[in-house]
């Protein structure tokens, strides 16, 4: 079979890519031939406008001398979207089938406000033909069939490789945060929990690890000489991150299916989140980890005071999410489920 997945760089950051690398090792360990077609670099406007229009012409070719099987295009809001759907379009009228894969947390808030009425028609009208929607969660799947009017969507969770998971230090638990650090994330809310927690717990750390807005959560900080900010850090420096923490926080206003919740799992920490998007298909509250209503420091304060003063508990519950993750979120199972979307799709 002959795939082609389009998204970001391979060399930019973040969860999607994360997704298409994991997806091109399976679908490649399965003997498929994989081609990968970047739509954004690392550099300004001017140079990504060339990225994409490179990127069209790649997908002409693709679809017409080189003859792929399925093209799968790794859709977000806003930009990425006009991309995408540009792209999509090209498919469908030189008849190659195409499935869209839609990531990112906001896109129903961008699909009914931001787009307006010709835009919105435009990207309605791409979607319906695909050959399938691939959907995060089944918030995300029943979302596209009421909005858009579609009636193949299916539902492929994010899948993350799996994570070493050590003996956690109990005398200085690590709370770990990983992703862009931003007002989405619930960032400066974690921080003010964090500063409740240390006031019964003193040896408590809490770790930041990502880029955004680093100084002003820093001047949010300055007092607090427990949180540290990791910066942006590499596979290794993630893996290690990982490693060392007792407990995973992500207290996010909006999400799809975040990869970093899904390799704290892997990795057996309980998981301090919220229940927005895909993360209730993930954590089940008191079993895998807590559900905190977004911008709820209180609330979120007491979750993590819990896990700290019950580590017995909080190493149950990164045991049954290390189960769950093996079962539904590894990357084998993620790269199967899509193997099934094409071939549904090719028939």
């Amino acid at each position: 079979m002959k795939i082609v997945l389009v998204g970001p760089s391979l060399m930019q950051r973040g969860g999607v890519v994360s997704v298409i690398k994991s997806l091109e090792g399976f679908l490649n360990s399965r003997g498929a031939t994989v081609r990968t077609i970047a739509t954004t670099t690392e550099g300004g406007k001017s140079h990504n406008l060339i990225t994409f229009l490179s990127a069209w012409l790649s997908i002409i070719n693709a679809c017409t001398l080189q003859r792929a099987d399925i093209v799968h295009l790794h859709m977000a809001s806003r930009g990425s979207c006009l991309r995408k759907t540009i792209l999509g379009l090209t498919c469908w009228l030189l008849r190659m089938p195409f499935v869209i894969h839609l990531h990112g947390g906001k896109f129903s808030k961008f699909h009914d406000t931001e787009l307006g009425p010709i835009g919105r028609n435009f990207v309605d009208f791409v979607f319906r033909r695909a050959a399938s929607v691939i959907a995060l969660s089944q918030t995300w799947q029943e979302w596209l069939k009421t909005a858009i009017n579609l009636k193949k969507v299916t539902i492929v969770f994010n899948g993350v490789p799996s994570y070493t998971s050590t003996q956690k230090d109990t005398t200085k638990p690590i709370i770990l945060f990983l992703g862009r650090l931003c007002t989405n994330k619930g960032t400066g809310e974690l921080i003010n929990a964090m500063i409740d927690v240390m006031e019964k717990f003193p040896n408590s750390v809490l770790e930041l690890g990502g880029d955004g807005d680093l100084e002003i959560y820093r001047r949010q900080a300055s007092n607090s000489p427990n949180i540290k900010f990791l910066g942006w850090i590499d596979d290794a420096g993630r893996q290690a991150a990982l490693a060392r923490a007792s407990i995973y926080c992500l207290p996010s206003w909006n999400e799809g299916l975040p990869m970093s919740v899904l390799e704290a799992m892997s990795a057996g920490l309980p998981v301090v989140s919220t229940p927005v998007g895909g993360i209730p298909e993930a954590i089940t509250e008191g079993v895998t980890g807590f559900l905190i209503p977004p911008g709820d420091i209180k609330q979120l304060a007491a979750a993590l005071c819990k896990l700290l003063n019950d580590p017995e508990q909080a190493a149950m519950m990164g045991k049954r999410g290390q189960e769950r993750h093996r079962d539904r979120f590894s990357a084998e199972s993620m790269g199967n489920s899509c193997l099934e979307v094409y071939a549904s799709c090719l028939k």
